[in-house]
């Protein structure tokens, strides 16, 4: 009964069951096998200088925009593979429309950019001749990102810049990474810092809880298992073996300050070899 209660609090958004240490006692706590030398205070300083390169520059020309400047090296590295060809994507939060624009000059001309919002005004930024749509709804209603998936997807970008709430966030990626996102395909959660501020972690697992949960997830292949399991033409070495769907199908996970991505492939299982 209590776990069927959580749920049902989580889809409303008013359950705060969990929220990270450091939330509490603004401290983090830190293993002893790292030496003192790299956890001892040090002082950052202010940035004084800006992104070098073409979305900066593309974002500085416009409004409407709010964008963490540390951003745009990572999605320029990313991203700019996906520049060469028409590409699909889909941005979730819309705001004032200006990261559509963005995302729309940055890639290539052909592009169909698709962004969802739950603001209903955010319909007025479609530019439906040049393929920039809008649709109104949550993100956390599997139902409306299967609809906006039918019609568009499924996609080869997928970037959460939604509510930041933290069920917000686990429900889209729930929902969107399997049949949303194509094999190929990147899909980028940013804001992650708000899985450190309360009024935003309203889920029993923030996604970043679960994004190091698919660490493990990746190394699933070695569980219980040998290295001669995957020796090259070794009388033990599998043929092929159950896997969860993330462990198949996720070749990286990239953490940076503030942002999560995923590189989505299909994996084959790895191999060893003895020379």
């Amino acid at each position: 009964m209590r776990k069927l209660l959580n749920k049902l609090l989580v889809k409303f958004g008013l359950l705060i069951t969990k929220a990270p240490t450091l939330l509490a006692d603004k401290s983090l706590a830190t293993s002893e096998a790292f030496p003192i030398e790299l956890t001892e205070t040090v002082t950052v300083s202010a940035a004084t200088d800006t992104p070098e390169n073409e979305l900066f520059d593309i974002f500085a020309a416009d409004t409407n925009v709010h964008k963490w400047h540390h951003y745009f090296d990572i999605y320029v590295k990313h991203f700019e593979a996906y520049r060469n060809r028409p590409i699909r994507m889909l941005e979730i939060g819309v705001f004032r429309g200006g990261s559509l624009r963005m995302w729309k000059e940055y890639f290539h001309p052909d592009s169909t950019i698709v962004g969802i919002d739950i603001d209903k005004s955010c319909k007025d930024h479609e530019i439906a001749d040049k393929k920039v749509f809008v649709r109104i709804g949550s993100q956390a209603d599997p139902e409306f990102l299967a609809r906006v998936n039918e019609e568009f997807g499924p996609f080869d970008i997928i970037l959460d810049d939604g509510s930041h709430k933290t069920h917000h966030q686990n429900i889209s990626f729930g929902a969107l990474f399997r049949s949303a996102l194509t094999d190929g395909g990147c899909y980028m959660v940013e804001d992650v810092h708000t899985n450190y501020w309360l009024k935003h972690v309203d889920s029993e697992d923030t996604f970043i809880d679960l994004s190091k949960q698919i660490v493990d997830m990746i190394h699933e292949p070695y569980f219980n298992h040998i290295e001669t399991n995957f020796r090259h033409e070794h009388p033990e070495a599998f043929e092929q073996l159950e896997l969860s769907y993330l462990a198949a199908n996720i070749a990286s996970v990239a953490f940076y300050d503030s942002i999560v991505v995923f590189d989505k492939k299909k994996r084959f299982l790895p191999k060893s070899e003895l020379r």
